[in-house]
């Protein structure tokens, strides 16, 4: 059996602790920014129904419809940025692949963010 010295390369074990730890602090905050934005894209939505003006049927089975796929999506984006992040750690590209997973989300939600202003303006007027 090797030691973790020998299997990554004489490096510290403590360091790649940290590393580890850094991962899930990254990966943590990831789920929460994910977490906010699918609540934000929920929010859109329901300002395109108003904004389009849905019948009362229809609106209840979009809204009830959107909440399962924007779940199955939030969980396919974070079991896959789980491994991009997990990954990252033994190639040392923790500090590149967390700005771009976190970096995208924030883009994304400032996009959504814009959108739902957009909306409540069209709606207001």
């Amino acid at each position: 059996m090797m030691s973790v010295q020998e299997q990554f390369g004489g490096k510290s074990s403590w360091l790649l602790r940290g590393k580890y730890v850094a991962y899930f602090f990254s990966w943590v905050a990831f789920v929460g920014l994910t977490f906010y934005l699918l609540t934000r894209l929920r929010l859109n939505m329901l300002l395109l129904i108003e904004v389009f003006d849905v019948n009362r049927w229809a609106r209840s089975a979009v809204h009830n419809f959107s909440f399962v796929l924007l779940g199955l999506l939030g969980l396919s984006m974070v079991i896959i940025v789980e491994n991009y992040l997990r990954t990252a750690v033994t190639q040392n590209l923790l500090l590149r692949r967390t700005t771009i997973a976190l970096g995208s989300t924030l883009i994304l939600l400032a996009a959504s963010l814009a959108l739902y202003r957009l909306l409540f303006y069209l709606l207001t007027t």
